[in-house]
């Protein structure tokens, strides 16, 4: 376990180094916790008459780690699909005395035969886990992933998708890693994404009603291309309305959903005919954008501003035609190669193109409408040049932190890095932004013939 202390004076820096010795205890602890449920779970299934979980009055082994850490179902079955993951990561427990254990055979003499491990299914999450690099959450997301798709998906993809995500995962929240998991997953099995989206458009619904207290109760599913003009719209709003909080402190207090549900408010009166005039939603565009060769052989998928959920190149054609929305084309290493517009400036083109590349704030991936394009190099102080290998989109929490705590930036056209300060890293490693960081790993989508046979499963031997 690492020492709780950290170098440095600094409380700050104390505070983190605390933090992040008690963080990588919790996850010995989840390790620990998920090959001892793994361990209960073999007891319950491969013992006659129900094991270990049956005698204490459980269904099955999930339900027994979940009574006895206290925790939910959600959170056991978890645990137990990281004790898989972790099987064959380190070498079963030596018996102790003669004859035949749990653990393996018996010989005609009776000296224990230790049974084969075989190697972990998912090598690169078992060894992240292993090394305490990724959480147990992070961990099992990839592994429901790679479960779900091993019929339909070849070995190679797979293997490749894996190691990525793995890569991914280290330094971010689950929250954050679902939306990069969920695109992946589009990207490996168009076809099922395909029917995926047929399901979600069918399924949208909005619901209105008034409750007790005489409050309204907004609830609703949206499917990617319903909800892209609305997200875009509010979004816009509440991004308008953050910049001018900053600009004003302590004048407007709302909270993000306060603000939000004022844009609704204030783009329903919009759309009733008032003259209002203040609404900032001149600026706002909804991007669809697609590569070259998929949207010429109508195969693979397109992305939504404001969705982390791709859609068909069939969805993508439908709201192209859109007047209100822009067609960005994309050749094949990511870089933008035809932006389509409506009577844009110059500028507002160069934000757009920034969008392709950073998808939202470059640094913490917020939504696109909550950010501004920066010099890098400043116009006024280092007279940086207005143009794209100069910009990068950041949301106003972001940019205050990488100007006042001396983060570096290097922008190309299709990535963008960021070097943090010695405090941070001493070693100054690059970091990754924008879509090379939040969005699926590159050229993971294959053309797939929903006819052909599914993939044959990995060579076990």
């Amino acid at each position: 376990m690492r020492a709780l202390t950290a170098e440095g004076g600094s409380p700050g820096r104390e505070v983190l180094g605390q933090l992040e010795a008690v963080a990588l205890l919790a996850r010995e602890v989840d390790m620990v916790l998920a090959r001892l449920s793994r361990e209960a779970q073999r007891l319950s299934d491969e013992t006659p008459g129900g094991g270990l979980a049956r005698r204490h009055g459980h269904r099955g082994a999930a339900d027994l780690v979940a009574s006895t850490t206290g925790g939910t179902r959600a959170e056991a079955q978890r645990l137990l699909d990281a004790g898989r993951a972790l099987e064959g990561v380190e070498p079963a427990p030596a018996a102790s005395g003669a004859g035949a254990s749990e653990d393996g055979a018996a010989d005609a003499a009776g000296t224990a035969v230790p049974v084969p491990v075989p190697a972990p299914r998912h090598p690169h999450v078992a060894a992240a886990l292993d090394r305490l690099e990724i959480s147990v959450d992070c961990a099992t997301q990839i592994i429901d992933m790679l479960d779900a798709l091993e019929e339909r998906v070849e070995p190679d993809r797979l293997t490749r998708a894996e190691r990525e995500l793995v890569a991914r995962a280290r330094g971010m929240s689950a929250t954050r890693f679902a939306a990069v998991v969920r695109r992946t997953r589009a990207a490996l099995d168009i076809h099922a994404h395909e029917k995926s989206l047929a399901r979600m458009r069918a399924g949208r619904w909005v619901r209105m009603h008034e409750d007790r207290d005489g409050m309204i109760v907004l609830n609703g599913r949206l499917d990617p291309e319903t909800a892209a003009p609305v997200r875009a719209a509010l979004d816009a709003l509440v991004g308008d309305a953050m910049r001018r909080s900053k600009d004003a402190v302590g004048e407007d207090t709302r909270s993000t959903d306060q603000m939000r549900a004022d844009a609704l408010a204030g783009l329903s009166r919009h759309g009733l005919g008032c003259a209002a005039t203040d609404l900032p939603l001149s600026t706002v565009t909804v991007v669809v954008r697609v590569a070259e060769k998929d949207l010429h052989e109508g195969l693979g998928l397109g992305e939504v501003d404001g969705t982390s959920t791709p859609v068909d190149v069939a969805t993508v054609r439908r709201m192209a035609a859109d007047a209100h929305l822009i067609p960005a084309v994309l050749g094949s290493r990511g870089e933008l190669l035809d932006l389509g517009r409506r009577r844009r400036l110059f500028t507002r083109s160069q934000r757009l193109a920034l969008g392709e590349r950073d998808g939202g704030c470059a640094f913490c991936g917020a939504p696109q409408a909550w950010t501004d394009a920066h010099h890098i190099r400043w116009w006024g102080r280092d007279h940086g040049l207005t143009d794209l290998a100069n910009g990068v989109l950041l949301c106003g929490h972001c940019h205050t932190t990488v100007h006042t705590q001396g983060w570096d930036i290097h922008a190309t056209a299709t990535t963008i890095d960021f070097i943090p300060p010695t405090s941070v890293d001493p070693a100054r490693r690059p970091r990754p932004g924008g879509r090379r960081r939040f969005h699926a790993p590159h050229g993971l989508a294959a053309r797939h013939d929903p006819d052909a046979e599914p993939a044959p499963p990995p060579d076990a031997s």
